[in-house]
């Protein structure tokens, strides 16, 4: 199979037939005219990987050739003929894509040394045009903002597609940040240059209204970092639209819990005998109507959780609180189910000192955390067990922990919630467990925190929770 062509112009056609024979080895596809016009006119549309040109012809000198040649062959090197020693000054100086010159008489290893290179050089060259073809289209087609830099983040390349080039027009990505975007970002950017990481991505807000994710990869040559391309995609339309659903399913919500809450309250007066005595069986039903009201707040809240953790619009703030205080409050919500069950919950507690329960973190969140995670032991709890919770230090982290007796988490179902999927199978046939549980590990991992599950058919299972014991009061986050 030919490689490619080459072109030979020379008006001698013994000097053709010689070079043809020199040439026969690369395996390429000889094109050979004694007349320039007639070359010029039949090779327009070819692809031309190399062409030998003879400086002196009748018709037309090489030079002449050469600058009609490369308007239609624009990458494509000469190499030019000449007989004349006193020639290679003005070769040498001609700058019409020449790369060397060819002296007669031939000399046969010569010439095919140079054409060799030539050709692997043009090969070469070729690749490099195709990828820069690549990287011009992307510039041209994508609605993306592309930026390339030094490992100063100096800017070398940038295609103006979101960044108004008037407005924004800067030498260093870094200073655009500081001076139009947030000094926090710098420093964010700084930690992944320092680290091991290949790439990173966080979004910022433009003069208040224009929200962009920043996509940041290193570019390596043999291994180490030489610069970095950056991309940045306007996300302000998908947010627009993302806060239309948020506040419609607030809305739905809300519109659920209204009454639902009203209906809690007038079962729980109902079954206090507000409204007069009932018997038990009375008080049975009404009983399990309010415990069914108590599930349906637990479940609209989980949904709307949910929502707000995969869009990213669930933020945390960390504050001091006491989580024996927040503890207590959970099994004050859960209480209903324990006494419907028989169950009891034993605590122990190795937080002796005064204050040591007390930490930042998120106080409704992690309330929602131990909800889940105890009315989930209770569920799967059989009748007249219990229920036992520990709270333990250790160097780092507040240690908390819930026990049950239940059947265990079968294996598929342990899977399914370290890889952060909702299920339904199982243990977990009804949504709300799993669901609650796919928060959990969500509000936890937001936390810098981690939950470790130790699960046995015969032995029940138990949930660990850490979170890292701090008290420093930190910013608000976003899960």
């Amino acid at each position: 199979m030919q490689k490619g062509k080459i072109l030979i112009v020379d008006d001698s056609l013994m000097n053709i037939e010689l070079l043809e024979e020199t040439l026969e080895v690369f395996e390429y596809e000889i094109l050979s005219y004694s007349d320039p016009l007639e070359a010029l006119q039949k090779t327009e549309h070819d692809i031309i990987d190399l062409a030998l040109v003879d400086v002196v012809m009748p018709q037309m000198d090489g030079f002449s050739f050469t600058e009609k040649f490369l308007k239609n062959h624009p990458n494509t090197p000469v190499v030019y003929v000449s007989a004349y020693g006193e020639n290679e000054k003005k070769i040498k100086g001609y700058n019409l894509g020449s790369i060397v010159y060819i002296e007669k008489p031939f000399d046969v290893k010569t010439i095919r040394a140079q054409i060799q290179s030539i050709l692997k050089l043009k090969c070469v060259q070729d690749e490099l045009l195709e990828e820069k073809q690549k990287l011009d289209d992307i510039f041209e087609f994508t609605s993306n903002e592309i930026i390339l830099t030094d490992l100063e983040f100096n800017i070398i390349s940038q295609n103006y597609r979101i960044l108004n080039k008037k407005i924004y027009h800067q030498k260093n990505f870094l200073e655009f940040l500081k001076k139009n975007i947030a000094q926090e970002y710098t420093e964010e950017i700084q930690k992944f240059v320092d680290s091991s990481k290949n790439h990173m991505q966080f979004r910022m807000i433009l003069d208040d209204k224009k929200h962009l994710k920043a996509t940041f990869s290193k570019i390596k040559t043999n291994k180490l970092p030489s610069g970095y391309i950056i991309i940045l995609e306007d996300m302000t339309e998908e947010v627009e639209k993302q806060n239309i659903i948020s506040n419609f399913i607030e809305m739905i919500t809300h519109d659920l819990k209204t009454p639902v809450r009203a209906e809690k309250r007038a079962l729980k007066l109902l079954h206090e005998g507000s409204f007069g005595e009932l018997n038990n069986s009375q008080k049975e039903i009404v009983q399990e109507l309010l415990n069914s009201t108590r599930f349906m707040l637990r479940m609209t809240d989980n949904v709307l959780t949910r929502y707000k953790i995969d869009s990213g619009d669930c933020k945390m703030h960390k504050s001091p609180h006491s989580i024996k205080k927040t503890l207590q409050d959970s099994l004050e919500e859960l209480q209903y189910m324990f006494e419907s069950k028989n169950q009891i919950v034993k605590i122990k507690s190795d937080l002796s000192k005064d204050g040591e329960d007390i930490f930042d973190y998120d106080e409704t969140e992690i309330r929602r955390v131990l909800t889940n995670v105890i009315s989930n032991a209770s569920e799967h709890s059989p009748k007249d067990t219990s229920i036992y919770i520990s709270m333990s230090r250790d160097d780092n982290s507040m240690v908390i922990s819930v026990r049950d007796y239940g059947k265990g988490i079968p294996e598929n179902v342990l899977n399914a919630l370290m890889k952060e999927q909702v299920f339904t199978a199982q243990r977990f046939k009804k949504v709300g467990s799993g669901l609650g549980l796919y928060i959990t590990k969500k509000i936890i991992d937001a936390h810098n925190g981690k939950i470790d599950i130790i699960t046995d058919k015969e032995t029940g299972t138990v949930f660990k929770i850490y979170l890292p014991y701090t008290k420093t009061g930190q910013p608000a986050f976003t899960v």
